[in-house]
């Protein structure tokens, strides 16, 4: 075939293409480097390389049980792990999601044990990742495929506490574990995140107020300068009225009042009514 699996100590295979003879190790480690660089370049290896993954047969789906199978399955392992660094470097969810899609049969079945930076902060990416989706059964379903030395990972417990501050709706808690990541690599969900936050928090707040000052909407959305609050409120609130002159956001009514009647107020009278009523009979 067009790539095979050299037998040495190193146990590198290499590309017999008709260019050059070229180590498929020295390749992932180009790769590896202009990806830790962010160098746009790093794609371009990338694809080189997933078109040697294809030549071999001990990987997934084939999955066959080759004399080199268990350095092949190594080898891919780490270029989809730094494909997946790469997607956070471009900013790219949807090519973060398909790699980590590649990734997880090697995660499952064959590079469990691994203790490099880059794999713990790739297990806190993909949890990351599900609350920003909030996608909160499939984060506590891939909670549970970890071991408990990886549960203590700092990567992966940064995602369990940020989990519990979100269900409790402690969100100044999450503000100040996102300015604290573990990694830098969570930057990128992060901001997703505070700006889901955010905007759940404005909307709580168009349907208590009917107006705020500039100075207690900072506050409320947590944001340390007033110039940020009038940028977010442009974007995403964009019906809000800003009187700049007497410092001060009049909330959408129309906002408010749809808020109020989503709250089925008459079928929750008659309900609790009834449990009490039952209550008393059976007392």
């Amino acid at each position: 075939g067009g790539i095979i699996f050299a037998l040495n100590s190193n146990s590198i295979f290499h590309n017999l293409s008709e260019m050059s003879n070229i180590s498929a190790q020295q390749l992932l480690e180009e790769f590896k480097v202009l990806v830790m660089k962010a160098d746009g370049s790093a794609e371009g290896k990338l694809n080189t390389l997933k078109g040697m993954l294809l030549e071999l047969d001990s990987l997934p789906p084939l999955c066959m049980e080759t004399c080199s199978a268990t350095e092949e399955r190594k080898f891919a392992a780490e270029v989809f792990e730094y494909a997946v660094i790469m997607s956070i470097n471009n900013l790219d969810r949807d090519s973060f999601q398909k790699y980590m899609s590649c990734l997880k049969p090697y995660y499952a079945h064959y590079a469990r044990g691994r203790t490099s930076d880059i794999t713990h902060a790739i297990l806190g990416l993909n949890l990351l990742y599900l609350l920003v989706e909030n996608r909160l059964a499939d984060f506590h379903c891939e909670l549970e495929l970890l071991t408990d030395a990886e549960k203590a990972l700092p990567t992966v417990t940064f995602c369990t506490q940020l989990d519990k501050h979100l269900v409790v709706g402690s969100y100044d808690q999450v503000l100040v574990a996102a300015s604290n990541p573990p990694t830098k690599y969570f930057n990128y969900f992060l901001t997703s995140l505070l700006e889901t936050v955010r905007i759940n928090i404005g909307e709580c707040a168009a349907a208590a107020y009917t107006s705020i000052s500039i100075a207690a909407a900072t506050r409320l959305l947590m944001f340390s300068k007033q110039e940020e609050t009038l940028e977010f409120i442009a974007e995403f609130y964009p019906a809000w009225e800003v009187d700049t002159s007497r410092c001060e956001v009049r909330m959408n009514s129309s906002m408010r009042t749809a808020k109020s009647e989503e709250i089925p107020s008459l079928k929750l009278i008659s309900q609790n009514l009834s449990y009490a009523t039952e209550l008393e009979r059976i007392v």
